[in-house]
């Protein structure tokens, strides 16, 4: 038989047929090839595996704050245990200590990401009938001077932190480094044992960590920071002009004591316009008088008003520290630790994030 026409349209049918047949093996083969290249053989529809990006600078902060939140937390856990819960003996010990049991856990709280938060609640609410507690980390304190170590661990940490992170990070754990001063140094005094390092100064808190390109920190809007650095400085000029009045009515040793502090926050009135005029952000000059409440200070006031200035800067430094871009951080981040230091023998309680509000109020420690 003679083999049929190609223009008989039987012919042109089984054409189309062979076509149709060799162009979908051919363009499956090409699909197989392409994603066996890309990513190893896949089923045909499948997802392909996904691959999540390496960490960046907040994440790499964050992980290890927590990991030494986790042991800063099952340490004080373990000294209440130690002493059976009854402190009575000892009230310094005793408050010292109920900071920290209370703190520290709405401080690790802060810190979460929102999924981290979803699952812990989740576990809280609804524990798997074979699940476990969490067993506490190997390395966590078990005396006062393990205690006080991993205190300062966690001061310093969030120091280094707080220069390199993201500002809507920067903030809390500014807020965590200060109120980690004020706490260990407390524990400190009524624990009798470890020590304390001095605080780093401005210059020496520089960037410790290689910054993943894959993920880079972000800062806030220049509105937030000239409006920030504005009212740090008149806050600070208003501090320093304070003392030297409280200077001037106390005895030798506390007039001392408040000449120094002026100098400190005139000096930091100077610093923060010089980098407020770098930045063209509102400088704020020295005034040769301000006014005083209630126009001239009774006793009452002028005791109280140390407390109440230390409070307030320490409160408009953390906020400078999650607005100001990275460079310009290190005064504030210093500055509000010195001002939790000096409030160490003027309040007996400091809200866990200082200048935050906390979600859940039992939380505080009696700021």
């Amino acid at each position: 038989m003679l083999p049929p026409d190609d223009h008989h349209p039987a012919a042109r049918a089984l054409t189309r047929r062979r076509v149709l047949r060799s162009g979908a093996a051919g363009a499956l083969g090409l699909l197989t090839a392409a994603t066996s290249s890309a990513c190893g053989p896949i089923r045909l529809g499948g997802p392909e595996t996904y691959t999540p990006p390496p960490p960046g600078i907040d994440d790499l902060y964050r992980i290890d704050l927590l990991a030494v939140l986790d042991r800063a937390v099952s340490g004080a856990d373990a000294l209440v245990e130690a002493v059976g819960g009854d402190l009575s003996a000892d009230p310094a010990l005793s408050s010292a200590l109920a900071v920290l049991v209370s703190a520290l856990p709405a401080q690790r709280s802060a810190l979460l990401t929102g999924a981290q938060a979803e699952r812990e609640q989740a576990v809280a609410t609804d524990p798997a009938p074979d699940q476990t507690p969490s067993p506490a980390p190997a390395d966590a304190p078990s005396d006062g001077a393990e205690m006080v170590a991993v205190l300062v661990e966690l001061r310093d940490l969030a120091t280094d932190a707080a220069r390199q992170v993201s500002g809507s990070l920067a903030r809390p754990v500014a807020a965590i480094a200060a109120h980690t001063a004020w706490s260990v140094r407390r524990f400190h005094l009524a624990a009798h044992t470890g020590e304390v390092p001095a605080l780093r100064t401005a210059e020496q808190i520089e960037p410790s960590r290689e910054i993943p390109t894959t993920d880079p920190p972000s800062v806030g809007a220049a509105t937030d920071y000239h409006s920030t650095i504005e009212r740090a400085q008149q806050e600070e000029w208003y501090a320093g002009y304070v003392h030297e009045v409280l200077a001037a009515r106390t005895s030798a040793d506390e007039s001392e004591l408040n000449l120094t502090l002026s100098e400190r926050h005139r000096a930091r009135a100077e610093a923060l316009g010089a980098l407020a005029e770098q930045d063209d952000a509102p400088v704020v000059p020295r005034q040769a008088v301000y006014a005083l409440p209630g126009g001239t200070l009774d006793e009452q006031m002028a005791a109280e008003l140390p407390t109440l200035l230390a409070q307030g800067l320490l409160v408009d430094h953390v906020a400078l520290v999650g607005a100001a871009p990275f460079a310009r951080r290190p005064l504030s981040i210093v500055a509000a630790m010195e001002e939790a230091e000096v409030l160490v023998g003027l309040a007996g309680g400091m809200q866990p994030l200082p200048s935050l509000e906390v979600e859940d109020p039992a939380v505080s420690d009696g700021g």
